[in-house]
């Protein structure tokens, strides 16, 4: 039987539990004292990425959205009932997402937890579908797909995504294209559901105030009827590399031209968790709003609160896309490079100035562990090479402003940049 292992983070006074099940299948008990809501993510490592994979050796591709697309099937049961009913009957609130390495469902709720625990297990644990069924869903996903056209803060984030990954699996939307979308059939949707939702491919993550041995008795009881797969499921693992495009555009019904410019980059390390960080603080120091830059840009109404940054780093991939509504786009992009390129930036890199950004990024991560939905979703993110969300913040810290002008070196001699703007019509 699967021990737990307790860990203890005194500075945060946080404790998670740990274990692998009998069928291969990764727990995560993490324990809120004082919290009466409780909440449950299981996640499957089968994302938008994963249209590529080998079985057995053998190479397997399908449609891109079909990760995606599985999501939304899974919720249907085999009398084509919705099973969002059955949470709402026990008073819990469900939902899920797919990212681009993995689908996650999730559920909160304050009473009748195991049973709600269990329904999640169950839905999860088995696909039941009919071709009329997914040629109704590919309907309602291509009327997601179409809505999403009509977003222009979508459409300038994903455009500048393909503008760095074109012609690649990255540059497209999770959901997929329409085109893609109706590749899909059922045979392709039952094909990935047992490859990917298996035990030991997935990730169960609870947390509340429960007791933890009743918790965890309870889940392996649940869980034991599923069995290991015999065949072997190996996932791409080359990084996603193309040649990037340059400035791209396009016209949409809006008032003001929104500006984004990504950012790619080679690895810096294999401690993913860190690299993701030194990102942050590079860019928050360079561009966030305490930045003299961002404080002269918004004085002179160059850029509003719009401005955002968005990272992404992992094995296979690493970049940063900007996104802002402003007047002068093409002035801001040449304005941002500028920045990246001078020396006049390797003042704002001081210890001083770090320490506040370090200071600031750590307040953010002491209030994530009080929201029960973001923490799952940032434990989840961050539950690799033997370290969990929680050594967040001893990370954080350790970083000294050598560490990051290192880093920032690194990344200045890799980087590659590429714009897009939506205009006004």
């Amino acid at each position: 039987m699967a021990a737990l292992k307790k860990r203890y983070y005194p500075k945060i006074a946080e404790e998670v539990y740990l274990a692998t099940l009998d069928n291969g299948m990764s727990l995560s008990i993490i324990k809120k004292k004082g919290f009466i809501e409780k909440a449950a993510f299981l996640s499957t490592n089968f994302g938008a990425l994963d249209n590529r994979f080998y079985i057995d050796g053998k190479l397997q591709t399908y449609p891109a959205g079909i990760a995606h697309f599985l999501e939304h099937k899974l919720f249907e049961d085999d009398q084509g009932r919705d099973v969002t009913l059955d949470f709402v009957k026990l008073g819990a609130d469900v939902n899920a997402f797919t990212t681009l390495d993995r689908t996650t469902y999730y559920f909160s709720t304050i009473d009748h937890f195991e049973e709600s625990l269990e329904l999640l297990l169950k839905f999860t644990s088995e696909f039941t579908s009919s071709e009329d069924t997914v040629n109704h869903e590919k309907r309602i996903i291509e009327q997601e797909i179409n809505m999403y056209q009509d977003d222009p803060d979508y459409r300038v984030y994903l455009g500048c995504l393909q503008s760095l990954y074109p012609n690649t699996i990255l540059g497209q939307d999770i959901a997929g294209s329409i085109d893609s979308i109706k590749k899909i059939t059922t045979k392709d949707l039952k094909n990935n559901f047992d490859y990917f939702y298996r035990p030991e491919n997935c990730h169960l993550v609870l947390i509340g105030n429960f007791d933890i041995e009743q918790i965890y008795r309870f889940v392996k009881e649940t869980r034991s009827e599923f069995t290991i797969s015999h065949k072997t499921v190996e996932k791409e693992k080359q990084p996603i590399e193309e040649n990037i495009q340059k400035l791209d555009s396009l016209q949409m019904d809006i008032s003001i031209s929104k500006l984004a410019i990504g950012f790619k980059n080679v690895h810096f390390s294999d401690n993913y968790m860190r690299e993701s960080i030194l990102v942050q603080l590079l860019f928050n120091l360079l561009f966030g709003w305490t930045s003299p830059y961002y404080k002269n840009w918004y004085a002179e109404g160059k850029i509003d609160e719009s401005m955002s940054i968005e990272y992404e780093v992992s094995s296979r991939y690493s970049f940063v896309i900007m996104t802002m509504d402003t007047a002068e786009p093409i002035r801001m992009s040449s304005l941002i490079r500028q920045v990246m390129t001078s020396a006049d930036k390797q003042r704002l890199l001081t210890e001083e100035a770090l320490d506040l950004q370090k200071k600031a990024l750590y307040g953010e991560f002491l209030r994530s562990l009080d929201n029960i939905q973001n923490l799952g979703s940032q434990y989840l993110a961050y539950s690799d090479d033997g370290k969990t969300y929680f050594d967040f913040g001893q990370e954080l810290m350790s970083i000294t402003s050598k560490d990051l002008k290192d880093f920032f070196n690194h990344y200045l001699s890799n980087l590659v940049i590429t714009d897009f703007v939506v205009f006004p019509k």
